[in-house]
């Protein structure tokens, strides 16, 4: 009779055990393989169908009435085959099933289910689908503002170093997107995810040394020496318990001498980091930009160049009638509304400009009676002003204007 009638739904073969095992074989296999197949402790994508399928027998064959109807179609079978060969049967031969019976020799299928449910001997597998030869387990924050609560989501799984790369970007810049707009914790939420993701995410020790010492032996299994060197020693580096420690280290033992190096893709940061900020980069830049245009520039940096203007606006005026004396330079304020800035020193001349009260002005000449000043305003306009209309007095709130100037500070005016 073939081990696919004998045990049809392959519960003898998940545990582990012969079809004639007592209850506590039943148990003792159980607790062997759901320590080692349980999804808090296997890493493997398929680990918690296995561990359902492992329940899923345990739960019928350490039952006896359960057992026993799972049993019977095969027993029974058993029973008229002997029958069949034996049409008198001595009283005795009941029990020759229980004697004869032996534990089966399992064939290439049953040896393949047995090494896919141990996972020893199958590699993790990325998201994306391919067999890398340096996993990890990482997990990404990612956070969703709603008004007044902050939703937050993680992306988890076992990653290549590309495959990771990608999910850091798509989360950050969805939280980037999304996660500001909770008030109060929406900001807070934020900066904490974001900076996890531009770390690299959170990658738990033990569990990404058990995946890498699983990876290990799966490539020893297939004779890649130099690849399952390579993910034991990455695997020594998270492990942290002395125990788990010492599985690596047993596990490097025999392994020798690596005859080539294996680079460590996850040893240098990568892209990812950077287009991660570059959202905060392009905020950085908008907002000097707009204080740049939006900020009226200082007058110590227009000093200089209203100064050069002035002068060639003012050699390139009509001579004045009056020889002006040069005075090196002094900042005066307007005394009143209407202040008239002339093209010659003399009322006469025709109107330039008309000032506020309190607008400044710098004086570079003054007329031999010191009825008139050559002047230059801040916005470069160049002409004459009555003294009159003119005071060196400077308000108090206008002095940074007046240091501006590349001058003394004049006397302050209440």
């Amino acid at each position: 009779m073939s081990s696919l009638a004998r045990d049809p739904k392959g519960y003898y073969v998940a545990l582990g055990i012969a079809e004639d095992a007592d209850g506590d074989a039943v148990k003792s296999a159980y607790r062997t393989k759901a320590k080692r197949l349980h999804p808090d402790f296997n890493p493997s994508p398929i680990a918690a169908k296995q561990f359902h399928r492992l329940h899923e027998a345990y739960d019928t064959l350490s039952d006896p009435e359960k057992r026993a109807v799972y049993d019977r179609p095969w027993k029974n079978a058993q029973k008229q085959e002997k029958a069949r060969a034996k049409p008198e049967p001595k009283p005795e031969a009941k029990s020759e099933p229980r004697r004869t019976e032996a534990k089966p020799k399992p064939d290439a299928s049953t040896a393949g289910r047995t090494n896919i449910s141990t996972g020893v001997d199958e590699p993790a597998v990325c998201r994306c689908g391919k067999i890398t030869a340096q996993p990890r387990y990482v997990i990404f924050d990612l956070v969703w503002g709603r008004v007044k609560r902050v939703q937050k989501r993680t992306v988890a799984g076992i990653f290549c170093r590309t495959c990771a790369d990608r999910a850091a970007v798509k989360a950050s810049l969805l939280t980037w997107v999304a996660g500001w707009w909770a008030w109060p914790n929406g900001p807070k939420e934020t900066i904490r995810a974001l900076v996890t993701n531009v770390r690299g995410g959170r990658k738990p020790a033990d569990r990404n040394a058990r995946l890498l010492l699983r990876q290990a032996r799966a490539f020893r299994a297939r004779g890649e020496t130099d690849l399952a060197r390579s993910a034991a020693e990455q695997a020594l580096v998270f492990a942290k318990n002395s125990s788990l420690r010492g599985d690596v280290e047993q596990f490097l033992a025999p392994l020798g001498e690596a005859t080539r190096a294996i680079k460590d893709r996850w040893a240098k940061p990568g892209w990812a980091p950077m287009v991660q900020i570059l959202p905060l980069a392009v905020i950085v830049a908008g907002l000097s930009t707009f204080v740049v245009y939006s900020t009226p520039a200082p007058l110590t940096v227009m000093a200089k160049d209203l100064y050069d203007r002035a002068v060639a606006l003012m050699d390139s005026s009509p001579a004045a009638p009056a020889e002006m004396i040069d005075i090196a330079g002094r900042v005066y304020s307007v005394t009143r509304d209407g202040g008239a800035v002339r093209t010659g020193p003399g009322a006469s001349y025709q109107l330039e400009a008309v000032l506020k009260i309190g607008a400044l002005v710098l004086a570079t000449e003054t007329a031999p009676d010191g009825e008139w000043l050559r002047i230059v305003t801040s916005d470069g306009t160049a002409g004459f002003m009555s003294s009159k209309e003119l005071s060196p007095d400077v308000p108090a709130d206008a002095l940074d204007d007046v240091g501006a100037f590349g001058v003394a500070a004049p006397a302050k005016t209440n």
